[in-house]
């Protein structure tokens, strides 16, 4: 669902619609602020938080386990 909602993004901009594209990057910032306030307002960890998710998310779009690469 997140990556769609990427490619979604993507494609309205192409067509020059940004309007999509605004009401998922203030969504993203909410959820990043809620998980930032969550993890003590560490930027490290924040960042590190997503990045793991997004590794989870790429290796199971391409039908890898969470744990591929270790």
């Amino acid at each position: 669902m997140q990556m769609q909602g990427y490619v979604t993004v993507a494609a309205a901009e192409a067509q020059g619609d940004d309007l999509i594209g605004e009401l998922v990057r203030v969504g993203w910032m909410r959820i990043w602020e809620t998980v930032h306030l969550s993890l003590g307002g560490d930027a490290d960890r924040t960042a590190g938080f997503f990045a793991c998710g997004m590794l989870g998310n790429t290796l199971a779009a391409m039908g890898l386990p969470p744990n591929a690469g270790r």
